[in-house]
C-alpha cells in the first residue's frame, strides 16, 4: 500500500473512535473528526472516471485509491442519514475535510452520480439525490424481484457455512428488534448476505445499487409489531433455504413486499 493511501486510511479510521454525539450531517464549519459512522455492506464497482493522459501509472493508482476512500465516506454519510436527500456537496469542503486534493473528490462525485446517489446540476453543483414515492415503489419491487431470484438460485447451492452466516445475520436482527435504526441495518445486512451468497455478481451489483437508491426515499417509522413480523419472515426464508426448498424460500421473500414492509423507514 502506498503512503498516500495509508495516510488517508489512517485519517478515515481516526473518525470511528470519536463521540457518538458528533454523528450528524456535515456542514462547512464542522470537522468530521470524531464522527461515528454506521456502515452497510455494498460494493458497486464504478471505475469509469477519466484521467489526464499525462498522469503516470503510480499517480493514477494513488488518485483512484483516494477517490474510492472519498466515495466510500460520502456513501456512509448518506447511508446513516448525516447527509440527507437534497444536501449540497461542496467539492472544496470535502477536500479540506478529508485532507485530499479536489481531484479525487470530483471523481468521487461523478462515481456517486453514476451510482444514483448524487445529482450534478449545471452551474449549481452536486446534491444528494432525492427519490420520489413513485420511484421508491419501483425500487422496492425491483429489490424484491432480485431477492426472490437470489433465493431460488441459493436454495440449489447453499452450504453449511452460508447457512451459518445467514443465521448470524438473523441473530443480529433479533438483537436489534428494540432499535429501529439498528434493525434496519441488520435487515439490510441479512438480505445483502443472501444475495451475495447466490453467487451471481451482476445480480448482487443490481441489488446493491437498487438498495442504495431506495434508501434515499421518504418513509415512515416501522412499528414494533412490524419489526417482529419482518424478523419472523426472514427466519422463515432462512429455514426454507436451509431445507433447499426454492419455491418456499422465494414465496417467503415475496411476502416481504406484499406485507408492505418496504414502505417503512425501518424496513429494508
Amino acid at each position: 500500500m502506498d503512503r498516500t493511501r495509508a495516510d488517508a486510511q489512517r485519517r478515515l479510521a481516526g473518525w470511528s473512535g470519536g463521540d457518538a454525539d458528533a454523528a450528524e450531517e456535515p456542514h462547512a464549519d464542522r470537522d468530521l473528526k470524531g464522527v461515528r459512522v454506521a456502515t452497510v455492506t455494498r460494493d458497486v464497482d464504478l471505475r469509469s472516471a477519466s484521467h489526464s493522459s499525462a498522469a503516470t501509472p503510480l499517480a493514477l493508482v494513488r488518485e483512484r485509491s483516494l477517490t474510492d476512500l472519498v466515495r466510500d465516506e460520502i456513501e456512509r454519510c448518506i447511508a446513516d442519514g448525516r447527509l440527507a436527500p437534497g444536501a449540497k456537496l461542496v467539492e472544496s469542503e470535502w477536500a479540506a475535510r478529508l485532507q485530499v486534493s479536489r481531484g479525487p473528490v470530483r471523481e468521487a462525485f461523478r462515481a456517486l452520480e453514476q451510482a444514483g446517489l448524487v445529482r450534478n446540476e449545471k452551474h449549481r453543483g452536486a446534491y444528494v439525490r432525492s427519490v420520489s414515492d413513485t420511484e421508491a415503489g419501483e425500487l422496492a419491487l425491483l429489490c424484491s424481484a432480485l431477492e426472490e431470484a437470489a433465493c431460488r438460485r441459493l436454495a440449489a447451492r447453499i452450504d453449511a457455512a452460508q447457512v451459518a452466516m445467514l443465521r448470524d445475520r438473523l441473530d443480529a436482527m433479533r438483537s436489534a428488534l428494540a432499535d429501529g435504526a439498528a434493525f434496519a441495518l441488520a435487515c439490510e445486512a441479512f438480505r445483502d448476505t443472501l444475495v451475495e451468497a447466490a453467487g451471481n455478481g451482476k445480480l448482487l451489483e443490481a441489488h446493491r445499487r437498487a438498495v442504495n437508491e431506495w434508501r434515499l426515499s421518504p418513509r415512515l417509522p416501522q412499528p414494533d409489531a412490524m419489526r417482529q413480523a419482518t424478523y419472523a419472515r426472514h427466519r422463515a426464508v432462512l429455514n426454507a433455504l436451509a431445507s433447499r426448498d426454492a419455491d418456499e424460500a422465494a414465496a417467503r421473500m415475496r411476502a416481504q413486499e406484499t406485507s408492505g414492509e418496504r414502505d417503512d423507514a425501518d424496513a429494508c
